[in-house]
């Protein structure tokens, strides 16, 4: 049985261990595994912390496990370099044979039910137990951990100041676990309605925000196809460009700067989508020739070390965003 389920056998009696082997060599803070509202979930807090510091949300991929995604993106290295905390919520095999969050299913991306209650919440208690900042909590995944974000950031934007779609999906582009194979494999619904969607579920939910999104894709993604990439950065644009006041495009659908370089043999696009304001509520990562992978990785599966890294361009875009 894997830990994470020997945890949550054993339930609210496990507060909290400390994991012998950082999954990074070079971060010098404490790393625990720690179970809360249903979830299972490990913790990095960086040497320098004192309270007061920002909150990364982390969600991993299908079949990956806390350790293995914490390795493969390096975000403990980052988190210590940037005196952030870091939580990686854990999916249950028992909720999906294949450690899949259930990012297509309603219940669990409306406010107040399901995983995405129990991954806030265990963020929510993170800040409490480590004195964080409160208005910076960010969120981020990979795959299918990426598609829970969007649906997130709209349902708790009271929560969320920013959110990372690594080969993830738009908001709600699936309703059942058949549909969510063939939006993977074609892309979803209208992004611009899903971007209206996004935009009218927190009107009913009485609490509007703006959703400011880096997105991150490779071009020969075989598992998520790349139109998703496409996808979530144009609802993202819609949504933001409704939150904003009105459809009119306050949030420009054409980038405002676009950006052509190359790193570690691997060319790539970076787009980015400016408000009224000119503050850059979209950023999009396009990365040619990468496929499923963590872009920039660092050891384990579905990584591209030599490309961009990722995890950089998450904290770049996150550290600009409070609520």
């Amino acid at each position: 049985m894997r830990r994470r389920d020997v945890l949550q056998t054993l339930g609210t009696a496990v507060t909290a261990t400390t994991v012998g082997t950082l999954p990074t060599t070079a971060a010098e803070g404490t790393y625990t595994d720690e179970y809360y509202d249903g979830l299972h979930y490990t913790k990095y807090v960086p040497s320098g912390a004192s309270g007061g510091e920002p909150l990364l949300v982390m969600l991993h991929g299908c079949s990956q496990e806390p350790d293995e995604f914490a390795a493969a993106t390096g975000m403990n290295d980052v988190a210590e370099r940037e005196n952030a905390v870091v939580v990686y919520p854990d999916q249950s095999s028992f909720a999906n044979g294949f450690d899949c969050w259930n990012w297509y299913y309603d219940y669990n991306t409306a406010r107040g039910s399901g995983e995405g209650a129990s991954i806030t919440n265990v963020a929510l208690r993170a800040v409490d137990r480590e004195s964080l900042d409160r208005d910076r909590i960010y969120l981020a995944g990979f795959s299918a951990g990426a598609a829970m974000v969007p649906n997130l950031l709209a349902s708790y934007a009271d929560v969320y100041a920013a959110g990372g779609v690594h080969s993830g999906l738009e908001y709600d582009a699936a309703e059942t676990a058949t549909g969510a194979t063939g939006v993977m494999a074609f892309g979803g619904p209208n992004p611009y309605d899903q971007g209206e969607q996004a935009y009218r579920s927190m009107v009913d939910d009485e609490i509007v925000d703006r959703v400011p999104t880096v997105v991150v894709h490779g071009t020969d993604d075989d598992t998520v196809d790349v139109v998703n990439g496409d996808q979530v950065r144009t609802q993202a644009v819609e949504t933001n460009d409704l939150v904003d006041g009105a459809d009119d495009e306050s949030v420009n659908t054409e980038p405002d700067d676009r950006v052509y370089d190359s790193e570690g043999g691997y060319d790539y696009r970076r787009d980015r989508y400016t408000d009224s304001r000119g503050r850059v509520n979209v950023e999009y990562w396009l990365v040619e020739g990468m496929g499923h992978e963590w872009a920039g990785g660092d050891t384990g599966e579905y990584v591209a070390p030599d490309a961009p890294s990722a995890s950089d361009a998450l904290w770049s875009f996150f550290e600009r965003w409070s609520l």
